[in-house]
């Protein structure tokens, strides 16, 4: 066997308990969803650094500034609220139910949670086509007063209801994950397994199971649901009982890591949560009442309340996960070790306090409060480094199974502890001061996320689905995504730091002139990092792929459908931000059929029927006339049309396996001289010397809505319902 074992060799470390299909099933939506939204959040990343690079710029300068703040805006609550958090969700609602041997307290606010919280973040992305650019903390009052012809204040309510949505997902969550672990019976009883054993001098010594069993046959099969009085429930899923002697400890039956991981960080987040609500609140109230005057820096200061959870939130369900996956995987099984309980209820105490280390550059604020911020900022360090050193040993002399999960965790452990080190950095005050607003702040999160929270996601997902569809990735797919990873994330997320310590300041998008020969750099590791996601997308979706059988030529023509009258909708609403505002009846009409063109998502996945496929296509022809018979150049048109529908019917060949490859290179040869004339004839400003309206966005609308009509058409014609068919039927049958 190779040293590079892989997970669909082994059997699995995870728990012989069949969770319910419902649940399986929604945590694979999460992960879906989830990937699909890192993947328009490193989009932003991209832009945000072609912009830097001055590879990508607009006519209009303010424009590109403006572009440049919305993606650092919208990249942020992505990543936090899309992706990790998103992961976080789904990931944790299998692992309990799989850990705890039992079923969610409430499946319904579980799937609840999960249409919350991708509303929220549609809204989310809505603002941002908005050019809204407060920045991913939103910090007021600034949102409210973008000034230089920035985001309207519609772009700024969109946002804070995305927000809204997103508290209200994570309460749900938090409340689920309490509810089903306080509630009724859990699996508990790991501690049974530290015997005592009386050495020569009558006194006692512990052992573990593993040195009885070392193949651990039973795995966590050990655990059996159990009712425990409240007090001890409380005590031993905080990790409470690890501390007391062994004579109680022993007497107090202890759950799952894994579940104490996951409540641990509910509770953490639940207590969190009330930050956002509150700056919430102030924001809400100060919109509607412009004389309100509250205490921005209080706002700001329960903003970080909750702001300093979340990050934590993304990382300590993976951590209990890893303490279970990683001395399975080093083959020495440690079923129940204090060790790994003990710094949970430190975790649980300072990740509340903690968030106060923001308040150092806040002079007004009150000196306990920063005498706090300083205590947790390095209290923090003991639960950290006592888990970081707990799974050190557990690798220590192992023979370790060096499969993809323990690969991306291992990795995982130490982006987060070189993150780590950094935030300890700048969460002494002496420091903070020089470092504060810098791109070293930048640096830390993109190791404490990307290179730590991140990559224990990754190499959950690598176990988990397999686990649920029985169909294993592919290896070496696996680790070129892990290798892309490490080499760009890596590499921007040190860049960052190192641009930090020589005085770059954050949220800048145009970069000094000192600092300018790291931009290429930047955009380097940002585009390996990319290419690395996008071969997990494809490795992710191509197992699902085998299970779902969902991506047939039949159900291409639905996405391709649904893309094209989402981009449509959303370049509808991103005109009437960025060139006409909100007052004329032109942007009422832009506004209201973007909106239409968005809800034409709904029949398309919910596969309503031919009827309604038909009156898409018959709508947007009809948007399409509307919008050229009043903005457009019919010249102007008629190429875009022509050009549109000549590269829309080379799909036709894709579909018809039996089409000859000359009719491909030909379509490949004409799309070429498209491209090429495309750029002889300088767009987006002039084509054949005729002026463009609203420039490359407008450009775009127009094909996505031909693509749309072209698909739609296809679909009429190739969808094996008879709903039309049925329509007529009635109709014939009430006549008679």
């Amino acid at each position: 066997m190779s040293k590079f074992e892989f997970y669909e060799k082994e059997e699995s470390p995870i728990p012989k308990y069949e969770v319910k299909k419902e649940i399986s099933d929604l945590t694979i939506l999460f992960i879906i969803a989830s990937i699909i939204y890192f993947l328009i959040a490193g989009s932003l990343a991209l832009l945000m650094r072609l912009i830097q690079s001055n590879a990508f710029i607009f006519v209009n300068p303010d424009q590109t500034l403006g572009l440049f703040y919305a993606s650092l805006t919208i990249h942020g609550q992505l990543m936090f609220f899309g992706f990790i958090s998103m992961l976080t969700v789904g990931i944790s609602y299998y692992l309990v139910s799989k850990f705890g041997k039992k079923p969610l307290f409430n499946i319904n606010l579980a799937i609840l949670s999960f249409c919350f919280l991708n509303s929220g973040v549609i809204f989310l992305i809505i603002a941002g086509t908005m050019f809204f650019g407060a920045g991913w903390y939103n910090l007021m009052p600034l949102t409210f007063h973008s000034g230089n012809d920035g985001w309207s204040i519609s772009s700024a309510v969109i946002f804070l209801v995305g927000d809204v949505l997103i508290g209200i997902a994570l309460v749900m969550f938090c409340i689920n994950i309490i509810a089903t672990v306080l509630s009724g019976k859990i699996a508990a009883g790991i501690q049974k397994t530290e015997q005592t054993k009386l050495d020569e001098n009558n006194n006692s010594t512990e052992i573990h199971e593993d040195s009885i069993n070392k193949e651990d046959k039973k795995r966590d099969e050990s655990l059996t649901l159990q009712y425990l009085p409240p007090s001890v429930r409380w005590i031993s899923v905080l990790g409470i009982s690890s501390w007391f002697p062994k004579k109680y400890r022993t007497a107090i039956p202890a759950m799952s890591i894994v579940v104490v991981g996951i409540f641990v960080n509910a509770m953490v987040q639940f207590v969190g949560n009330f930050g956002l609500f509150i700056q919430l609140f102030t924001g809400f109230t100060y919109l509607l009442n412009p004389d309100f005057q509250p205490s921005w820096l209080f706002t700001k200061d329960a903003w970080w309340f909750f702001g300093h959870p979340i990050v934590y939130f993304t990382l300590f369900s993976f951590l209990g996960a890893a303490y279970y996956y990683i001395p399975r995987y080093a083959r020495k099984i440690i079923s129940y070790d204090k060790w790994a309980y003990r710094s949970w209820p430190f975790y649980f105490v300072f990740t509340m306090t903690v968030f106060t280390h923001h308040a150092f550059m806040d002079m007004p604020n009150p000196d306990w409060l920063k005498f706090i911020a300083q205590t947790s900022s390095l209290a923090i360090i003991f639960p950290s480094g006592l888990t970081i050193m707990t799974i050190m040993m557990y690798i220590f002399r192992s023979k370790i199974s060096w499969n993809l999960t323990s690969l991306f965790m291992l990795s995982g452990i130490a982006g987060w502890a070189f993150g780590g080190y950094s935030g300890t950095q700048t969460g002494w005050w002496g420091q903070d001061v020089y470092l504060h607003n810098t791109l070293n702040i930048v640096g830390h999160i993109h190791l404490t996320i990307l290179m730590g929270s991140v990559l224990f996601a990754m190499g959950l997902i690598y176990s988990i689905i397999p686990s649920i569809i029985k169909v294993a990735f592919n290896k070496t797919l696996g680790i070129l995504h892990l290798l892309l990873t490490l080499i760009g994330g890596f590499g921007i997320a040190f860049l960052f730091t190192y641009l930090g310590f020589a005085g770059f300041i954050r949220r800048e998008a145009i970069a000094p002139d000192e600092f300018a020969w790291s931009m290429p750099l930047m955009l380097f590791f940002a585009i390996i990092v990319g290419i690395g996601q996008i071969i997990f997308a494809y490795n992710l979706f191509n197992t699902l792929n085998k299970k779902y059988k969902f991506l047939s030529k039949h159900n291409t023509i639905f996405y391709v459908a649904i893309i094209s009258t989402a981009i449509a909708g959303i370049s509808h609403i991103l005109i009437v931000s960025l060139f006409m505002g909100f007052e004329s009846k032109p942007s009422i009409f832009l506004l209201l059929s973007g909106i239409i063109q968005i809800f034409w998502i709904l029949p398309l996945v919910k596969r309503w029927g031919r009827i309604w496929y038909l009156f898409g296509g018959l709508g947007t022809i009809f948007l399409i006339y509307l919008f050229i018979s009043v903005q457009f150049d019919m010249k102007f048109v008629l190429f875009f049309l022509v050009t549109g529908l000549a590269q829309i019917f080379w799909i036709v060949p894709y579909l018809k396996s039996n089409w000859s490859r000359k009719r491909l290179y030909i379509g490949i040869g004409i799309s070429s001289i498209l491209i090429l004339s495309w750029l002889f004839t300088n767009p987006p400003e002039k084509i054949f010397g005729l002026d463009a309206p609203y420039d490359d966005i407008s450009m775009s609308l127009e094909i996505m809505q031909v693509i749309f009509i072209a698909s739609t058409i296809v679909l009429v014609i190739k969808e094996k319902d008879d709903s039309i068919s049925h329509i007529f039927q009635k109709l014939r049958h009430r006549a008679r």
